[in-house]
Formats: C-alpha cells, sequence, structure tokens
C-alpha cells in the first residue's frame, strides 16, 4: 500500500447511529444489553472488525508460505464487563481454524505481525489463538 488508507466514521446522539463518510455503513447502533432490534453494538462491530482484519492478515501470511488457507476462518469476540470504579472494559479474542499442524502455528505467528489491529491492541491483552 504506497499511501495510507484513512476510513472515518461519526456516530450521533440524535440517530443513535454510526454511519462511515463513504456510506457503505450506515447502521443504528444500541448499548448492550439493551432492546434494539435490527440495532448492533459497539462490541459488535469491533468483534466483526478483528475478525476481518485478522483474516485478511491469515490470507496474506498464508500465500506468503505457499499454504492454502482457503478453508480458514476467524472467530472475533468481545467481551464487555463491568469496571469496579464505575466504567467499562472490553477482552478482545481471536481464534483461527481450518488450519492445522505446523502451518497453522507459522501462519498464526505472521499473521499477527501483519495485522494492524491485533497489534493495536496488543496492550490491551487481545489473545490470538488457534481453534
Amino acid at each position: 500500500m504506497a499511501n495510507p488508507q484513512i476510513d472515518e466514521a461519526l456516530a450521533t446522539a440524535d440517530r443513535d447511529s454510526v454511519k462511515t463518510d463513504d456510506g457503505v455503513l450506515d447502521t443504528g447502533v444500541r448499548v448492550a444489553g439493551e432492546d434494539g432490534a435490527g440495532r448492533t453494538t459497539p462490541e459488535h462491530l469491533m468483534a466483526a472488525a478483528i475478525a476481518a482484519c485478522f483474516q485478511q492478515a491469515v490470507g496474506i501470511a498464508a500465500s506468503s508460505q505457499s499454504v492454502d488457507a482457503s478453508g480458514a476462518t476467524v472467530q472475533g469476540r468481545v467481551t464487555l464487563q463491568a469496571d469496579e470504579g464505575g466504567g467499562y472494559s472490553s477482552d478482545f479474542e481471536l481464534v483461527l481454524s481450518g488450519l492445522s499442524g505446523d502451518d497453522a502455528e507459522r501462519v498464526l505467528t505472521q499473521a499477527k505481525q501483519f495485522c494492524p489491529f491485533t497489534k493495536a491492541l496488543a496492550g490491551a491483552g487481545i489473545q490470538v489463538r488457534l481453534g
């Protein structure tokens, strides 16, 4: 990638929604644990984002190692919990399935180095493992 990829989203309180600047994503947002059929949560969006990003990194890593990753899947999980001080914290987990043996370990290790989201969340204690 020659130039930085810049994407933006705007969340608004009056619509309880989030929309990307290109309009590809425009969805209602609700608070986790609140009823809201047809609306997502920030945790859903984060789980989808980290899973998709890591899946792409797996594809790049596998290709560079001549490993067939066509059956690989990545499950993203975000766990939201209340803090003692009244705020919230999140735990992040990614599970790579569909690869086995030494290939799986090598691809997983390299994908963690490629994925910008796993690198950004490393200090937050993201867990990345084989399933």
